[in-house]
C-alpha cells in the first residue's frame, strides 16, 4: 500500500487542524503518515494535538516561518512515496488521498495532481479546481464559486494551489523557496514543476472541503505582490521579460494606486526595498532555475491566461480598462515567443 506524507500548517487554529487530522485518519487505501507544522502557536495547539492525536508527528517551530518554509520542515522528514502539503482549514473525503495518489501513478510526465475543492460553508459550491494564472502572474482559482457537477472534468493547470507530488520532484526542485513567506509559494513551486518538463492535473474525484474566508487584510496585497514580482524574476526567461514589461508596468501602476487608497503605500514601498535586498539570492535563483529548465517560455505560456481575473476584487477601471488591455497585449505578444 501507497505511503502518503501529509504536512499540514498550523497557526492559532487548533480545532480546524484536528479537523483536518481526523479526515487524514479517516482515509482509505492508503497509509497516511501525518505531519504538523506549528508556527509559534499561542492558543495551546501544539498540547492540543498531542493530546488528541499521540501518534502523530508535530514539529514545534519557535516563530512564525510562514507556509512554504514551514513547509519545508515538514518535507525534510517526510517518509512518504508521495508528499501532500495542506492548509489546517481543510477537511479530506474519505476517498481523496487515494484518488490523487492513484492518479499521479498512472503518469510519470505527472508531476502534481491537484484535488477539487469546495467550501465547507456553501453546499455544492467550488472554492477551487486548479488556478488560473495570468501572464503577469497574478492568480484566480480556477471555477471560483461555481456550482458542482459531476460533468466538471479533470484538465491540465498551471498552477496547483493545493497538490500531491512525488518525492522525486520534491527532490528536484528542493521543495518551497524559503524567501516566500506567504502567497504564491505554491504558485512558484508549481511553476517550477512545469519548467521541468512535468505536468499538473486536476482530479475531479478527489474532494476537499475549504473553510475559506477572503482575505483583504494589506499584509496580504503586500507579501503577494512582493512574491509575484520575485517569482516573475526567476522564472520567466529575459526574452519574455523584456515583452511582458509593459504588460507589468501597468500592472504596478494599478497596485499603486490601489496601495495608495487601501492603506498599504508604505508597506507597497517595503516591498520594493526588500526585493533590492534580495536580488543577489534572487540572481542565484534564477541561475539555477534557468540553468536546469527544459521547457520553453512559449509552453509556460500556453497555460497562462491573457485575460485578468481577481477574486474579491471588483473595479471599473480594471474591468474596463486595465484588463482590455492585458488582454490584447498579450495576444500581440505571443507570437514572438
Amino acid at each position: 500500500m501507497k505511503t502518503i506524507s501529509a504536512i499540514i500548517v498550523n497557526w492559532n487554529n487548533k480545532e480546524a487542524a484536528a479537523a483536518c487530522v481526523r479526515s487524514l485518519q479517516a482515509q482509505t487505501g492508503v497509509d497516511v503518515e501525518i505531519i504538523v507544522c506549528d508556527n509559534a502557536s499561542t492558543d495551546g495547539s501544539v498540547a492540543h494535538l498531542r493530546g488528541l492525536f499521540p501518534d502523530i508527528r508535530i514539529i514545534q517551530n519557535s516563530e512564525n516561518l510562514g507556509f512554504g518554509p514551514a513547509l519545508n520542515k515538514g518535507l525534510a522528514v517526510a517518509g512518504g512515496e508521495h508528499l501532500i502539503f495542506l492548509n489546517n482549514d481543510l477537511v479530506l473525503e474519505p476517498d481523496c488521498l487515494r484518488h490523487l495518489s492513484a492518479m499521479l501513478d498512472s503518469s510519470s510526465s505527472l508531476g502534481g495532481v491537484v484535488p477539487k475543492i469546495l467550501y465547507t460553508n456553501k453546499t455544492g459550491v467550488l472554492n477551487s479546481f486548479g488556478v488560473d494564472v495570468h501572464y503577469t502572474g497574478i492568480a484566480c482559482a480556477h471555477l471560483l464559486d461555481a456550482k458542482d457537477s459531476p460533468n466538471i472534468k479533470s484538465y491540465e493547470t498551471a498552477c496547483g494551489g493545493i497538490f500531491m507530488f512525488p518525492r522525486s520532484i520534491y527532490k528536484a526542485t528542493g521543495g518551497f523557496d524559503p524567501d516566500f513567506f506567504l502567497y504564491h509559494e505554491d504558485h512558484d513551486l508549481s511553476w517550477r514543476i512545469r519548467l521541468l518538463g512535468y505536468r499538473l492535473e486536476t482530479c475531479s474525484e478527489a474532494v476537499m472541503g475549504h473553510d475559506y474566508h477572503f482575505n483583504k487584510g494589506v499584509f496580504k496585497f503586500y507579501s503577494s505582490e512582493k512574491n509575484r514580482v520575485m517569482m516573475l524574476f526567476k522564472n520567466y526567461s529575459l526574452k519574455t521579460l523584456l515583452l511582458i514589461t509593459p504588460a507589468l508596468l501597468a500592472v504596478e501602476a494599478a497596485q499603486w494606486v490601489h496601495a495608495a487608497t487601501n492603506g498599504w503605500f508604505g508597506l507597497k514601498l517595503k516591498s520594493y526595498y526588500e526585493i533590492v535586498a534580495a536580488l543577489p539570492a534572487l540572481l542565484e535563483k534564477r541561475k539555477t532555475v534557468q540553468a536546469t529548465r527544459v521547457v520553453s517560455d512559449r509552453v509556460i505560456m500556453g497555460l497562462h491566461e491573457n485575460r485578468l481575473q481577481l477574486s474579491g476584487i471588483r473595479h471599473p477601471w480594471v474591468e474596463n480598462g486595465l484588463s482590455p488591455f492585458l488582454e490584447r497585449y498579450g495576444e500581440r505578444i505571443r507570437r514572438w515567443l
